[in-house]
């Protein structure tokens, strides 16, 4: 019996028309409502109909700029005056109610002040680079010392001389070797390069240990005149505060020789300390490069989808030559991906703080910035590999044998067969594996999250949606950080169709 035209477009509709609902209340309306986020600069917390509102605000910029009274009455019904009449307090509200007095409030002209309509300013501040400067790939410089510190007691030789010695001339060494002494691991400040003593040499003369006949205040004043003119490698303001303070013009008590010869000393030996402060200050510094959240994100989206789908594909290749006890290596192989990403996590976090400094005698592995981003790949690639290895292991029995064979008959070798027969044939399971790792690795969170905690942005280990969370809930700019998540969603789906587009193609050809 042949179906009736009608009834097969009654099935159609009958399937099609419950996907397009869920479709549209499960992706096109949250779609569209973040994209409205993105255009505010909601903090994440105040919503458009506000809990408490002041009296002027309510009576005057609301009420009195709504033209129907029927609005008037409905914001009355749900906001009731404050006992002392200073505010406007609104009841809980259900999603419809609340919708309608938003959209009351909107008819009003009013916003409130951390949930306006900024239009595509955030857009712009995300590409033009307005935002924080840790999102964006940087060069910077590294102090270790500043100048108004005192100078350190120890430094460790480990990079020293790169950052510090290799820029120094000759005199500028013998500065420095005049007041650090070489102790094999580090450099120890030499105990006649202290402040304090060339500045006893000062408090102990006899014009003011003994005799008090001048002011302390005055002694101090003139110290930090001292200080003043070593940072500013100044040898004639020194000498003109020294000349003045010996000849009593602002203390009124000329010293004795004795007591000049000792502050000219003192003095002397708080510009030669000075001085290295300043070496210190001016060529301690390390250059380096910070990736921030953009660089990290394809730092990670690179290696780990590399270092997964090579690894799983050799995995693959060893499973299928025939090796023994192929179906418990599978299961082991891909145990890693049964696990939860953050107990995988977590587990490696303790490994890297407890079990590897011990057998290694490294002491930091995870709390160093420079291996933090490649044991981060290292783990999402053990984890990873294992459910790609299924793919192209399947994808490999999928080949047809009779092929192979007829190649082996032909005389072809191992690498003509794989280059011609095998890689051709496997690339449907390279494009799935390639499609889903990458967009996984863009959108990577839990795992990156447990095992940095805190201290990610100081590690350098904050991908976009990592970034995009701590936007949202901790520095409460809920409205950048959705359209930090929309512009992720457009690079996604831009570079996975990309992806498949080339992939497909190639298919084709083979």
């Amino acid at each position: 019996m042949v179906e009736s035209r009608f009834r097969r477009y009654c099935y159609f509709f009958a399937f099609l028309i419950p996907c397009l609902v869920l479709y549209t209340v499960f992706f096109i309306y949250p779609f569209l409502n973040g994209f409205y986020i993105s255009l505010t600069n909601w903090d994440g917390l105040t919503p458009r109909a506000p809990i408490v509102l002041d009296a002027a605000t309510f009576e005057n910029q609301i009420l009195g700029n709504l033209k129907k009274q029927s609005d008037k009455d409905f914001l009355l019904s749900i906001y009731t005056r404050n006992d002392d009449g200073s505010s406007w307090n609104r009841l809980s509200l259900s999603g419809s109610e609340r919708r309608k007095a938003e959209s009351i409030m909107a008819k009003a002209g009013y916003e409130p002040d951390a949930n306006r309509f900024v239009g595509l300013r955030n857009y712009r501040d995300i590409l033009s680079g307005k935002i924080s400067e840790s999102f964006y790939p940087r060069a910077y410089s590294k102090n270790f010392y500043t100048r108004t510190s005192d100078l350190p007691q120890q430094i460790d030789k480990k990079d020293f001389d790169r950052d510090f010695l290799s820029k120094l001339n000759q005199d500028e060494r013998a500065i420095f070797d005049r007041s650090y002494s070489d102790a094999g691991a580090t450099f120890t400040l030499s105990d006649d390069a202290s402040e304090f003593a060339y500045e006893d040499l000062v408090w102990l003369i006899p014009e003011i240990e003994t005799d008090a006949a001048i002011d302390p205040d005055l002694v101090t004043a003139f110290i930090d005149a001292l200080r003043t003119a070593t940072l500013d490698g100044s040898q004639g303001a020194l000498d003109s505060a020294v000349g003045s303070f010996v000849a009593g013009s602002e203390t009124g008590v000329a010293l004795s020789p004795e007591s000049a010869d000792a502050v000219r000393k003192g003095a002397e030996g708080i510009y030669s300390l000075g001085t290295l402060k300043n070496l210190l200050s001016d060529k301690w510094v390390a250059r380096g490069f910070d990736l921030g959240v953009i660089g990290f994100t394809v730092f990670f989206a690179v290696f780990s989808v590399i270092g997964i789908n090579l690894l799983a594909f050799l995995l693959a290749l060893a499973l299928d030559s025939g090796i023994k006890g192929q179906k418990a290596l599978r299961s082991v192989f891909f145990l890693p991906n049964v696990l939860s990403m953050i107990i995988v996590a977590l587990i490696w976090k303790m490994l890297f703080f407890q079990l590897f400094p011990k057998l290694t005698g490294i002491d930091q592995w995870l709390s160093d910035p420079a291996k933090t981003p490649w044991l981060i790949v290292l783990v999402a690639v053990w984890q990873g590999a294992g459910y790609y290895m299924i793919v192209y292991l399947a994808g490999l029995q999928n080949i047809p044998t009779d092929v192979v064979e007829a190649a082996k008959i032909d005389g072809a070798g191992s690498w003509q067969r794989f280059k011609s027969i095998t890689l051709p044939l496997l690339l449907p399971a390279v494009t799935i594996s390639l499609f889903l790792t990458i967009a996984n690795a863009l959108k990577n969170f839990d795992m990156i999250y447990a095992m940095t905690s805190g201290s990610a942005y100081t590690f350098g280990t904050v991908p976009v949606v990592l970034d995009i969370f701590f936007d949202a809930f901790a520095r409460k700019q809920a409205g950048l950080a959705t359209a930090k998540a929309m512009l992720l969603f457009v690079l996604i789906f831009a570079i996975t169709s990309i992806q498949l587009y080339v992939m497909k193609k190639r298919e084709v050809e083979q």
